[in-house]
């Protein structure tokens, strides 16, 4: 079928190339935006370990956790004078200290910066392609183009810039998911969802897609569903390095309390975030609230508008989770609701 193959091959083409124009376009415009923000803002207080590169502000891109992404690939776990946290998962860091090391370094701290900033914008064309393909996929040309865009435009896909782990766990999740039910290859979708819980711990959640799928076509994979114990396979490795390095496997779960995060249900969770964000929506129509002129209630507001957007964002992601249950497959459904709760 030889004009069947052309037409397959042609439709990969135009997909690959409508999601290398999106990518350009949408990088340059947040990279840009960046410099427009940072010529205008007086963002030196938020670089508070890294310092700007020459004749440029990307490492505008790598404050806040970019940080300790950054001091990890500098000096490693639990390192003076950084005291880097084992909170962080190690794949992000381990692939900046090896691009800078491929290409002969300079390993300070602003320049690691720049090369996280690289491994994300790296990873995302590889992680919208993955969406496109799963869409087409499952829902057509069309579905495939408009998730694109918007995965691309979305107001806070900025973070697909920053030195982070967004854009590399979007790769490898999708990817995972692509190879799943694009490619039908479980060693490779396993393969992939393992990088990922090496990179966030929320990766082990692709275990539910993978099983379900496993589970559905159990005569077809039979003694491949032995494949099934490589997804978690980088957060047990992680897990056993912690125990052998610092005698605690839990440590990277542990360590959330040094930003004063506990362990609650999922119902604590919500409640809690309907009460601060219930306030905070208030708050926002409070006259003193923007009219008070000292620096401190400028905090005070920006914290409100932070509480209001959050409780807002959370409403958008339950009511697409509640309409996507009518086109999604169950397995997407079910990892969908793992990663909100």
């Amino acid at each position: 079928m030889p004009f069947l193959n052309d037409v397959v091959d042609e439709k990969r083409r135009d997909g690959l190339v409508f999601v290398l124009l999106v990518y350009a376009a949408s990088r340059l415009f947040y990279l840009w935006a960046g410099a427009l923000f940072a010529s205008v803002m007086p963002v030196g207080r938020f670089q508070r370990i890294t310092a700007d590169v020459p004749h440029g502000t990307m490492n505008l891109w790598s404050h806040w956790d970019g940080e300790h992404y950054v001091a990890l690939a500098a000096s490693g776990y639990l390192q003076p004078p950084e005291n880097t946290s084992p909170a962080f998962f190690p794949l992000y860091p381990l692939l900046i200290r090896g691009l800078a090391t491929l290409f002969g370094g300079p390993f300070s701290q602003p320049a690691l910066s720049v090369w996280g900033v690289l491994v994300s914008l790296i990873a995302l064309p590889f992680a919208l392609y993955f969406v496109y393909r799963i869409a087409e996929d499952g829902w057509g040309v069309h579905a495939a183009r408009v998730a694109v865009l918007t995965l691309a435009l979305f107001p806070t896909s900025f973070f697909l810039n920053a030195a982070y782990t967004e854009s590399l766990f979007l790769a490898l999740s999708a990817g995972s998911l692509w190879a799943l039910r694009v490619r039908k290859d479980l060693l490779l979708a396993c393969l992939l969802a393992g990088l990922a819980t090496a990179t966030r711990n929320v990766g082990v959640f692709l275990l539910a897609p993978l099983v379900y799928e496993w589970l559905r076509n159990a005569r077809e994979y039979r003694w491949r569903g032995a494949y099934l114990a490589l997804a978690p396979s980088g957060l047990v490795a992680y897990a056993a390095y912690l125990w052998w390095r610092f005698g605690d496997p839990l440590l990277f779960y542990t360590q959330q309390s040094r930003w004063g995060r506990e362990p609650t249900g999922p119902i604590d969770t919500l409640l809690g975030a309907l009460t601060r964000g219930g306030q905070s929506i208030a708050g926002l129509f409070s006259s003193r609230l923007w009219t008070d002129p000292y620096l401190g209630r400028v905090a005070d507001a920006l914290q409100v508008a932070n509480n209001a957007y959050n409780l807002i964002f959370l409403g958008l992601a339950l009511a697409l989770l509640v309409a996507g249950l009518k086109v999604l497959p169950p397995d997407l459904s079910i990892y969908s609701l793992l990663l909100i709760l």
